[in-house]
């Protein structure tokens, strides 16, 4: 992960956070759309001041999926840094993906799971299949990283040691994609 990248979208996070309040106050405390403000919001903040491009609906998606985690595995922690190393996990690119090593946790059976195997096989990358049923360490290893066992998850390792655990089917295949 780019570190400053990182600490940039913690900024820009943060800095949203007092705008949508004061949205928050003039709908008497109803924003079931809060996703969609945010995403209007931040979009060309995180072009400009992150170096990241999201369309509008690709950054709604992504702060969805990071409010998820959030109330599933962080809910006393820091918003914006647990949004940002969400956004950073799922939807930057890895600046070391020529050299990643990839390992997918699946099952089979599960369709999402079939749907990133076959683009695995399409694209004719190289990944390792780990079997969270098949062998017991890969669902203790998963369940370690990301606090449950659901899948398909796509760990991608960095030769400088860095680790992330990329979950959401489309979002695995889109990364996959973009190594081609």
């Amino acid at each position: 992960m780019n570190v400053d990248q990182r600490n940039k979208l913690v900024s820009v996070l943060r800095a949203a956070g007092p705008a949508h309040h004061q949205a928050y106050i003039e709908t008497d405390g109803v924003d079931p759309d809060w996703p969609v403000w945010y995403a209007g919001y931040l979009q060309e903040p995180i072009a400009e001041q992150v170096g990241l491009s999201f369309t509008k609906s690709q950054l709604v998606y992504c702060l969805m999926n990071a409010d998820l985690e959030y109330q599933a595995r962080g809910p006393d922690s820091d918003w914006p840094e647990f949004y940002a190393d969400e956004i950073m996990e799922h939807c930057a690119p890895s600046a070391t993906a020529v050299t990643d090593q990839l390992a997918l946790y699946y099952f089979d059976g599960c369709p999402f799971c079939a749907m990133v195997r076959s683009a695995i096989d399409r694209l004719g990358i190289s990944v390792e299949l780990r079997s969270i049923f098949d062998d017991p360490n890969h669902r203790d290893d998963l369940l370690e990283a990301r606090g449950r066992a659901t899948v398909p998850v796509l760990r991608i390792s960095s030769p400088g040691g860095e680790e992330r655990w990329m979950p959401e089917s489309r979002d695995i295949i889109d990364y996959l994609e973009s190594l081609n």
